[in-house]
């Protein structure tokens, strides 16, 4: 049984993991004014976009799933007669339609797929089943790196899928915005209120004249609040880096994954006080440390110089 792995395109995992795994990207449109953008998580589209267009994005400007009928076409053409079983794993259905539109999606594969397959010389069914992460960005990335371990290990579809929706409830998601003014010039986005941007943007508008203050944000389990401040990004980093070193020591990671997604220039990561060490931990702890561009959905939210680092464990005190 041929059996396929789909992430959205929020999913932050480097390009040559992807490709290493076989993870197939389901696209999202960007809309940027009067233009529209496809990301499919390509490094050399999502580094031209923080070049030339992050500065730029507009409150109005924002990301959309693909419809219901365009995910079942990508569907149709790139996942039917590759694969016999395929897991589409989405960031959180909370956050986006993403999961909604492929659930729907999945569902309509069931009257054309035997057609399509029959054309292929392809005789057997074909099962495909959609998970909502429960996250986002480094969390999902979380997520989908531990299903691609444990696909290929051997594991049967059915008990990936069951592992990840187990999985989902413990993904803990921290981020650090590093432009509080683009949080600003956001303002409350349509379907957010009350909602991880407006987290953030209510502890950017509360530190007042303080600039270089920084909230680490926590996402877990449906609910974001802040749970340290520091004078600068570094600073922040720092503790955040720290905390997730002391996770991978204390050895309480339900999975040996962790996951971080910078909005630049990933050297600004490995040079971030705290990296090394963490980096040195999860070698010896034998735990999958991955390094990749935030996505531009996730840029156009937090800005420039946003950070997203993510690890399955039970709740503990930030610090």
């Amino acid at each position: 049984m041929r059996t396929g792995l789909v992430v959205d395109a929020t999913c932050d995992l480097p390009q040559e993991f992807l490709a290493a795994h076989g993870i197939r990207v389901l696209p999202i449109r960007i809309h940027l004014g009067r233009d529209a953008l496809v990301d499919r998580r390509v490094p050399e589209a999502t580094r031209q976009f923080y070049a030339e267009q992050l500065a730029s994005v507009a409150p109005e400007d924002h990301s959309d799933a693909l419809s219901v009928a365009e995910m079942q076409q990508w569907f149709l053409e790139e996942l039917v007669t590759a694969y016999d079983h395929v897991i589409c794993l989405t960031i959180s259905s909370l956050r986006s339609s993403i999961f909604e539109h492929a659930t729907q999606a999945s569902f309509g594969l069931l009257q054309h797929y035997r057609e399509r397959r029959a054309e292929a010389g392809l005789n057997s069914p074909f099962a495909m089943r959609v998970v909502d992460g429960r996250s986002m960005f480094a969390g999902s990335a979380v997520l989908a790196a531990e299903a691609a371990r444990l696909l290929a290990g051997g594991a049967h579809p059915s008990a990936v899928r069951a592992r990840l929706e187990q999985l989902s409830e413990s993904v803990c998601t921290f981020l650090i915005a590093d432009d509080l003014g683009h949080l600003r010039r956001r303002g409350f986005q349509k379907g957010e209120r009350g909602g991880l941007l407006d987290r953030m943007r209510g502890a950017a508008l509360g530190l007042g004249s303080l600039l270089d203050v920084k909230p680490v944000i926590s996402v877990q389990q449906g609910e974001d609040k802040p749970v340290s401040l520091a004078p600068s990004f570094e600073r922040a980093a720092e503790k955040l880096l720290a905390h997730a070193t002391a996770q991978v020591l204390a050895g309480e990671l339900l999975a040996p994954q962790l996951c971080l997604s910078y909005a630049g220039d990933l050297s600004v990561v490995r040079d971030l006080p705290g990296f090394a060490q963490l980096e040195a931990t999860c070698a010896q702890r034998e735990v999958n440390l991955q390094v990749a561009m935030l996505s531009p959905t996730g840029a156009i939210n937090l800005g420039k110089g946003a950070l997203s680092l993510a690890f399955a464990a039970p709740p503990r005190p930030f610090g």
